[in-house]
């Protein structure tokens, strides 16, 4: 994840918008110089535990235009194929879980879930969680509590040999309190929302 993509979350922690959009995929337009192939899916729906994590085709676009989709945005993805969506849970639609990920080869997914974290003030140190897929090769999930603008953001990073991405909490899943923070829950998220975008593909 990038210092910027970090930065977006925090100035997107207080948006209030409730509504759910519907449809295709954000795919659509995004800039020139995209590497080809494959990339993740935004399915509609992710079953996560006993909630749905239903994909808001709004929040997507309002958050990733397609002006904001240009490779250089992105360093970090260079040479990877990306998808960005924001997702609601059904039972908690003012929690929005922002979700930017790439695939194709990544060579050391260990050192890309550090780069990823160094530019973080954390509140609560990353703590490795596990992924969850006997075939995902070198996988690391690796979450944590940031801080930034007074409030407290949940995050977290995974990167295997074929994918990397970040899930940003925004909405209500920022809190001013650390005691509210629920770090197994957002990783049983993160988990569930790459396998689904990944197509159930192991990394």
């Amino acid at each position: 994840m990038s210092e910027g993509a970090l930065r977006k979350g925090q100035e997107q922690s207080q948006e209030s918008g409730q509504g759910e959009g519907q449809g295709r995929s954000q795919d659509e337009g995004q800039g020139e110089g995209m590497p080809q192939g494959k990339k993740p899916a935004a399915p509609k729906a992710v079953k996560s535990g006993s909630a749905e994590l239903r994909y808001d085709a709004k929040a997507t676009a309002r958050m990733f235009p397609p002006e904001k989709r240009n490779p250089a945005s992105y360093p970090e993805l260079k040479g990877l194929a990306p998808t960005d969506a924001v997702y609601r849970p059904q039972n908690n639609p003012s929690v929005m879980l922002s979700v930017h990920t790439g695939l194709g080869t990544v060579s050391d997914p260990a050192q890309w879930v550090r780069t990823a974290f160094a530019p973080n003030e954390m509140a609560v140190a990353a703590k490795d969680f596990d992924i969850q897929d006997a075939g995902a090769k070198g996988a690391v999930l690796r979450c944590g509590i940031s801080q930034g603008d007074g409030v407290y953001i949940p995050l977290c990073v995974w990167a295997d040999s074929t994918s990397v991405g970040d899930v940003i909490g925004l909405g209500d899943a920022t809190t001013h309190s650390l005691k509210k923070a629920d770090l197994k829950t957002f990783a049983q998220q993160t988990r569930d929302l790459r396998k689904a975008m990944l197509g159930g593909s192991a990394g």
